[in-house]
């Protein structure tokens, strides 16, 4: 449920524990990567493996204002099916502080003759004070996010 709240919570810490050079603004440079995962919470008894292509695009604008652009391609395996989603996202935080605003599709899954069976996309606001993150703000529909995620697990079991 909170791997959206991870996976910002991931990027501030490694940009800010990187010491993010911080030259006349803007400065920007990308990143390609790819990353694979096993999920085994967001439909429980199903392991989801997923596998991640994307570029990401540092940009720091001040040393108060960091953004990261992430576009990708998820494949999402279970039970013998197969998913993608396309991804893009801008995760937008301040290094001094403990507040991070993720805005955009962080998960688009379509099934032919099905239609939609997540989507993650919108904005929300955490503080990464606490242990969990406190949601400050959601805006748009997350669900799996919010664990609104019957459709997807259907789907996949």
């Amino acid at each position: 449920m909170y791997k959206l709240a991870a996976l910002a919570g991931a990027l501030v810490a490694a940009f800010a524990l990187a010491g993010v050079a911080v030259a006349d603004p803007p400065s920007k440079e990308v990143f390609p990567g790819s990353f694979s995962f096993d999920d085994t919470t967001t439909c429980p008894g199903i392991t989801i493996h997923q596998s991640n292509e994307e570029r990401d695009t540092l940009i720091v604008f001040s040393p108060t204002r960091v953004q990261v652009q992430r576009h990708g391609i998820a494949t999402i395996t279970a039970n013998g099916k197969t998913l993608t989603s396309n991804f893009s996202a801008k995760i937008m935080f301040d290094p001094t502080t403990t507040v991070t605003k993720v805005v955009g599709t962080v998960y688009n899954v379509q099934v032919p003759g099905l239609g939609r069976v997540l989507l993650d996309a919108g904005s929300i606001v955490f503080d990464f004070s606490t242990d969990p993150p406190t949601v400050l703000h959601v805006g748009g529909p997350h669900e799996q996010f919010s664990g609104d995620v019957a459709a997807f697990c259907s789907y996949l079991a």
